[in-house]
């Protein structure tokens, strides 16, 4: 194995290592990509059959907090491997990632500002410090603290686990019952979640401890205003955008729970997206990135974008598949390019006539699931494709035990103007015919 320093210079071999990512994601990485690629996953992915089709000289198992262990693993590989740039597609696996990197002599964002953008309350500090507007936060471990910060936000807060990510443990605040009944889920439910690499502690960089995200929340003030997400690159001081979607979010599940992503995105009168651009500027800057492949998720609240959540790797959800139908843009494809120093800019989206949303399709109830026909789905004109996650059989569970569980699957519809998409998502949601058993 041979690594390079330069981001910018292409080597002799592009052969990418990615590091982390669920067996789903490794299969269609494996299928989709032009360049060959060697997988490093967890180690209790080993027997997942989904990855019998991926040649074993393309797969790697460590555990991936230890970073010796990881290295020895691809030293192990069969045949010759020399990597050209290391990509990483999960948060979870974005600090092993910059740290595996760095005993490559691989180009990836570093660790440390990895570490700032992962830490949501020290994000927070970084952006106000920077003059970035983002939702004023205040780290807490119990509810004495919880409700002091509520009381003196006009008792209209969210609640958020220190390194979350999506919907997970999300909770909006409107009243003293909320916050208690959110501060006793927290506290029942963050302990029990110390195995999933999402909440593994990591460095404080000024005390130089370590911090345990299982112990403590994040409280910040509601941003009211219309949810956007993007990906952009920042790279020789600038900014270049390689989608841009808007989001549609579920009233009656979950807070935080995407009900859809619309493309093109419709941004409200008063906006200026080279507003956006000089946010994104800052915002990667005061956090120590000096480059980079990036996903941000943003409010516009009066004209002005609220940033809520930045970190170094492209969106996921069915946002590629958004973007494939939506606009002929393998956004997957174009991260694994830039990570090789193959990017170049400007980089532009093609735009079609019609809108597109991708639809998800959440389970109604926990346990086994006995029937899921999506063909009334498929059979209308405007459905371009239906894509599910969950096959008859598997088990459903619901938050908060688990928030990725409950996703079905999704559908990439064609828009009209004006359409209504509350109303179409409950449409499709009432044409997919699932049957779950309850589990004793």
């Amino acid at each position: 194995m041979r690594g390079e320093n330069s981001k910018q210079g292409r080597l002799e071999s592009t052969t990418v290592l990615v590091v982390g990512t669920t067996p789903d994601y490794v299969l269609r990485l494996y299928k989709d990509s032009e360049d060959p690629l060697v997988f490093l996953t967890h180690v209790r992915f080993r027997e997942d059959p989904r990855l019998v089709e991926v040649p074993p000289s393309r797969l790697a198992f460590a555990g991936l907090d230890d970073l010796e262990e990881s290295f020895r693993s691809l030293t192990v590989l069969p045949g010759e491997h020399v990597f050209s740039g290391v990509a990483c597609f999960d948060c979870e696996s974005i600090l092993p990632a910059s740290r595996l990197a760095g005993r490559l002599d691989l180009p990836f964002p570093s660790w440390q500002a990895i570490v700032r953008a992962r830490n949501k309350f020290e994000a927070r500090r970084a952006w106000s410090a920077a003059g970035i507007n983002s939702p004023h936060a205040s780290l807490c471990a119990n509810l004495k603290e919880t409700l002091a910060f509520f009381r003196h936000h006009e008792e209209n807060i969210v609640l958020k686990p220190l390194s979350g990510s999506g919907s997970e443990l999300l909770f909006h605040c409107t009243r003293d019952d909320e916050v208690r009944t959110a501060v006793e889920t927290m506290e029942e439910e963050l302990p029990k979640r110390r195995v999933n690499p999402l909440f593994s502690t990591f460095p404080d960089l000024v005390q130089g401890y370590e911090i345990d995200p299982c112990r403590s929340w994040i409280a910040e003030e509601f941003a009211a205003g219309e949810e956007f997400s993007c990906d952009f690159v920042y790279q020789d001081g600038e900014v270049i955008f390689i989608r841009e979607t808007g989001k549609l979010k579920a009233a009656d599940k979950p807070f935080g729970s995407v009900l859809a992503y619309t493309f093109p995105p419709l941004y409200p009168d008063g906006f200026r997206k080279e507003r956006l651009v000089d946010i994104l500027k800052k915002a990667v800057l005061s956090l120590g990135f000096d480059w980079g492949f990036f996903m941000v998720d943003y409010v516009i609240r009066g004209g002005l974008p609220v940033l809520i959540e930045l970190t170094p790797r492209p969106g996921g959800d069915s946002i590629p598949d958004l973007m494939k139908i939506g606009a002929g843009l393998d956004t997957l494809g174009v991260y694994l390019q830039f990570v090789t120093g193959r990017f170049k800019a400007p980089f532009p989206v093609s735009l079609r006539p019609q809108s597109y949303a991708s639809i998800n399709l959440y389970a109604p109830r926990e346990g086994t699931i006995v029937k899921l026909d999506g063909r009334k789905i498929q059979s209308l004109p405007h459905v371009r494709s239906l894509f599910f996650r969950k096959k008859e059989g598997d088990r459903v569970i619901l938050p908060p035990r688990d928030y990725d569980n409950r996703l079905l699957g999704y559908c990439i519809v064609a828009t009209e103007p004006g359409t209504d998409l509350l109303r179409e998502c409950q449409r499709l949601e009432d044409l997919l015919v699932v049957s779950i058993t309850p589990v004793p």
